[in-house]
């Protein structure tokens, strides 16, 4: 007997043997309905289903939760439910409180968190098996009434809007995966929906999993909200995934008290009111503002990115705010830490995330430090689009911007340079933004990389973006220098971003991380002398010229103290204020030595520079000898020689850090001793790897394009729209 067969038959023995099951499966056909026809050949059937409020209404916060026993577990199962064991790891019994006449629950035997990456295979292998089906998942915060216990359901096919409605779908959004896997999203479908169809089950698992990563806004996140339909059908499965932005409407809070929870079933056009009076006010305006609220736009990635952390956190709302718990806040707020918990008008959480409920809200945040650790440091009053997110940690409150990709880059691009920069300029600038974030988004593998080698005679280290666990990228130089709307101010910066809407570097099918510094110096570095030692093919050094002629080689000590100390031909050499008031903002203009500078330092000075940097205490100063330096002159590895111990310091960044109270502009520098102690001669500002930022506005300035611009400094790599 088929798998479908022996379902049917468990339902007809379970309506005889099970009262509950009976009554509620007969009652479905007392049930009342009404449909809502949308533009774009869409349909959501409302239907008023009073059984259903155990879980529409259900409480799943972790308190109650905790407090109940759960219901999936077979010891508190009723004592009339029968199943059928399903590859020893699941049960498929009848949903005693069905939405559609063969509604199946597929509890899980052991008691295991509601989880669906490890799990998507056997989602695939039931649609398969249950091909008389469709099979659905609800997120752990997005529709499952049990969090605690891993489940799916299924549903008899026929009954769901999407199942036809995706069919032959010509007004849809094509999407290309980084395996090569083609999506589509419907367009004018009221929610967002990403469909996915093949025959190879391992391809479509693989593709699965890339999406996962990339919807992942965090690494603490238990998973990021989704609802999944999944059935198959001729050899082929078809996979529909709904992306959540929150699991309940503001409706559904305080005062409007209406009971509508969206759930798989809801997200594929059957919303379902348990209340009678809640089921006579639905109409197409509220179902519009229902799945505007709760569905999640994936045509662009979301980035995170953490602001600033204090003690305390002083915010204000610029409009209407809602947390999770559907409170509305506004105005000004102050957010202290209290015993590891975030504690906000009298009340204490573990985590506030604040939507904002109108387009074009925005939020302050006060005292908000730039330049940290730089010459140029200071806070300022900064404003936000998006959402926010309150964490603690490490005795910490930390407060996260959540946005999409490209409004963040619209402030990027004009947080690094000024927004008045030329639009080819801007334009090659939000592609390698794009490219850096979307690349290092998409590699977690990095954060577990080693960055640094140590032994008794040589420290060498190097720096990345190992420190960000709880956001994706920071707003500072560590990442890129974002400081909100107030940068964002000019035409050009969002024309230059619109322009090349999901435009990526690539090199060999990946995206590239695509490196860049204010001045190269006239020769750019390789990502190997700054970073890890893997050559990046596209991050090779390039002479900054129009011939890309390049000197001799700086990696030899005399041929990088003749290069350092003249001032060859290069984009980057230039002191046009016209040109450098484009590509600079003002704290940076105050910077005019940037392509060949001077630093003096008395012994003793240097001495104690070095002491409190490297916390070692080297003694009086007597020798910096270079013993290693990179393509473009700068030196990867610096031998201190002390009164009171030797020692090599490397790669760029931390010799950098030794040598100044903040950074030394740049590694590539030559020494000499003087009568009061030492004179650090120097060429570039920044580590010189990838697009150099002055360079590149000498070069649209020259009427270069911004393709030109990037694989100037980008050899091997070309240019892909991939959304």
């Amino acid at each position: 007997m088929s798998l479908n067969s022996e379902i049917r038959q468990l339902f007809a023995e379970q309506i005889q043997q099970w009262e509950l099951a009976q009554k509620n499966i007969g009652d479905l056909q007392f049930i009342e309905q009404k449909t809502f026809a949308f533009d774009g050949n869409t349909t959501i059937v409302v239907q008023h289903n009073p059984a259903r409020i155990v879980s529409s209404g259900a409480k799943v916060d972790k308190k109650s939760i905790a407090e109940r026993p759960c219901f999936l577990c077979e010891k508190n199962r009723p004592a009339e439910q029968r199943t059928i064991a399903y590859h020893d790891r699941f049960d498929i019994s009848v949903n005693p409180f069905p939405i559609m006449p063969y509604h199946t629950t597929i509890i899980a035997k052991q008691h295991t968190a509601q989880r669906i990456l490890p799990n998507i295979g056997e989602m695939l292998s039931l649609a398969k098996d249950m091909d008389d089906f469709v099979i659905l998942y609800n997120g752990p915060a997005c529709g499952a009434s049990a969090p605690d216990h891993l489940h799916f359901q299924g549903i008899e096919k026929g009954h769901l809007p999407i199942e036809h409605e995706i069919k032959n779908r010509s007004d849809i959004r094509q999407l290309t995966l980084s395996n090569g896997q083609e999506m589509f999203i419907p367009k004018n479908y009221l929610r967002t929906c990403v469909v996915m169809q093949h025959a190879d089950k391992a391809l479509l698992t693989e593709s699965f999993n890339i999406l996962y990563n990339e919807w992942k806004q965090t690494s603490d996140e238990r998973e990021p909200m989704m609802n999944i339909f999944c059935w198959h059908d001729n050899g082929e499965w078809t996979m529909c995934i709904f992306p959540r932005q929150c699991h309940r409407p503001i409706e559904y809070f305080g005062e409007h008290n209406l009971m509508v929870s969206p759930g798989a079933i809801d997200m594929a056009g059957v919303l379902i009111m348990p209340r009678k009076e809640d089921y006579e006010k639905a109409d197409k305006e509220l179902i519009r503002n229902i799945f505007r609220q709760v569905s999640r736009d994936v045509s662009e990635p979301l980035v995170s990115v953490g602001i600033m952390s204090g003690k305390e956190i002083h915010f204000s709302l610029n409009g209407k705010f809602r947390t999770h718990q559907g409170e509305i806040l506004q105005g000004a707020h102050v957010a202290t830490l209290n015993n590891g918990k975030i504690n906000l008008n009298g009340k204490e959480y573990a985590e506030i995330e604040l939507f904002p409920i109108e387009e074009n809200t925005t939020f302050d945040l006060a005292d908000v430090t730039i330049g940290i650790n730089f010459h140029w440091e200071q806070k300022e009053l900064q404003r936000f689009a998006g959402k926010l997110r309150i964490i603690a940690e490490d005795n910490l409150l930390t407060a996260i911007n959540i946005l999409p990709v490209e409004d963040y880059l619209k402030c990027v691009i004009s947080s690094e340079m000024s927004a008045q920069a030329d639009e080819e300029l801007l334009k090659a600038h939000a592609v390698i933004s794009r490219s850096w974030l979307l690349a290092n988004m998409r590699n977690p593998q990095a954060e577990s990389e080693q960055t640094a080698f140590i032994s008794n005679n040589e420290i060498i280290r190097w720096y990345e973006r190992n420190a960000h666990t709880r956001f994706d990228v920071c707003a500072d130089d560590h990442c890129q220098r974002y400081q909100g709307l107030g940068k964002a101010n000019t035409p050009t910066a969002f024309s230059a971003v619109e322009k090349t809407k999901g435009e990526v570097l690539t090199s060999n099918g990946m995206i590239c991380d695509a490196r860049f510094s204010k001045s190269c110096g006239g020769v750019s570095e390789t990502f190997e002398n700054c970073w890890a030692d893997t050559p990046h093919k596209y991050l090779q050094s390039v002479a900054d010229n129009e011939q890309e002629q390049q000197p001799n080689d700086l990696r030899i000590e005399s041929n990088a103290e003749k290069w350092i100390k003249t001032s060859p031909d290069a984009f980057c050499n230039t002191n046009d204020k016209k040109i450098l008031s484009k590509v600079l903002n003002t704290f940076d203009q105050s910077t005019v030595d940037f392509y060949r500078w001077k630093v003096a330092y008395t012994a003793k000075e240097l001495s104690e520079i070095i002491r409190r940097k490297s916390r070692l205490d080297f003694g009086e100063i007597k020798e910096l000898i270079p013993q290693e330096r990179g393509a473009s002159g700068r030196i990867t590895r610096l031998k201190i020689i002390g009164e009171k111990r030797s020692l090599v310091v490397g790669k760029e960044l931390e010799i950098r850090k030794w040598l100044s109270d903040t950074h030394l502009y740049s590694s590539a520098f030559i020494v000499e001793k003087s009568a009061k102690g030492f004179i650090l001669t120097g060429a570039g500002w920044g580590h010189g790897a990838g697009l150099c930022q002055i360079g590149a506005a000498v070069m649209s300035e020259k009427g270069y394009k911004y393709d030109q611009i990037l694989l100037h400094y980008y050899k091997n790599a070309s240019i892909k729209k991939i959304y």
